[in-house]
């Protein structure tokens, strides 16, 4: 099968750190890069081998034949520049979050529909060894249904509030969702200390299960990123910290269940959060060779939970 004719839009700290790396790792060949910036364009071409560089996206699909476009601007960009390429029938990757809004997201999925074309948001945990495999667990005879999800992230960074919950939050929203399903219930409660922004969420689930969404920028990102847990109605239990997973199965004594996250270097932090499977997942449904596991249908959601939590925060008295 020839290499995929790849053209990419955005070419900031995000594309230089987690996705040009990458390229070389899958059968792809780096057609055109684009950034408003010229001097970013042109560093990409150094970087990741792109053949030509373009300050205009509409130019770089014009002139250029190409099979799909990976996108990393940003979720207040993706609305316009995702309409005007699946109305082109272009096969788009967008990192999240897919758009500003829900109800954005959501037009731009009934777009995808419409045009019969592809559209992926890059929820890269989805694609983590730790979450696919606790998804397994708690979809499991043995674990029985979910009764207990405890999810913490340490990150509330982001211009403003709003910033900080629909761009950055929304990873562990999806994530979330990924693991426990439709939420049914909410309650929002915003931390007060001065020396730190936090807050924490209540959640009730439908399937029955209730958890806590908690976040705090007091939480050092490079200590501990991501933690969670998830707590079954036979008794069995699992955690996360970070990539390393453990599940704690069967009686007193029975041997865990371990996944230790064991890396040195950059590109297997890549890997193990999900990076490389997540853009592997995107083109492999490109090809027509796997099914797409994050369609952007599958995140109108996630959005929609974010939103819902964001307007709590502010009833809440917090700042915008």
């Amino acid at each position: 099968m020839n290499s995929l004719r790849i053209g990419h839009i955005g070419a900031g700290g995000f594309a230089r750190t987690f996705v040009f790396p990458q390229l070389p790792l899958h059968d792809v060949e780096p057609v055109a890069v684009c950034d408003v910036a010229e001097e970013r364009a042109a560093a990409a071409v150094r970087q990741a081998g792109f053949a030509r560089a373009y300050t205009d996206f509409r130019e770089m699909c014009d002139k250029e034949d190409l099979d799909a476009v990976t996108v990393t601007v940003g979720g207040q960009g993706h609305y316009e520049l995702g309409r005007e390429l699946l109305r082109r029938g272009v096969s788009l990757y967008l990192q999240k979050p897919p758009a500003a809004t829900a109800e954005q997201a959501a037009e731009l999925a009934a777009l995808a529909d419409e045009t019969g074309t592809l559209c992926h948001v890059g929820f890269n945990l989805r694609y983590s060894m730790a979450l696919r495999r606790a998804r397994e667990i708690a979809a499991s005879e043995e674990f029985g249904r979910m009764t207990l999800l405890v999810y913490r992230y340490g990150l509330v960074s982001g211009r403003t509030w709003r910033d900080a919950v629909l761009e950055q939050h929304c990873h562990a929203y999806d994530s979330v969702l990924y693991l426990g399903g439709e939420v049914t219930g909410l309650e929002v409660r915003l931390g007060l200390a001065n020396s730190a922004r936090s807050y924490a969420v209540l959640a009730r689930f439908a399937g029955g299960a209730v958890g806590t969404i908690n976040f705090t920028s007091g939480q050092m990102p490079d200590k501990e990123f991501v933690y969670f847990e998830l707590t079954g109605e036979n008794g069995h239990f699992l955690t996360c910290h970070d990539g390393d997973l453990v599940y704690h199965a069967g009686p007193a004594g029975s041997p865990d269940e371990v996944y230790t996250i064991g890396y040195y270097g950059h590109m297997p932090n890549l890997r193990w959060y999900g990076y490389i499977d997540d853009l592997a997942n995107f083109l492999g449904a490109v090809r027509g060779i796997e099914e797409d596991r994050s369609p952007i249908a599958s995140t109108v959601a996630t959005m929609t939970l974010a939103e819902d939590v964001y307007r709590r925060l502010r009833e809440e008295g917090g700042p915008e």
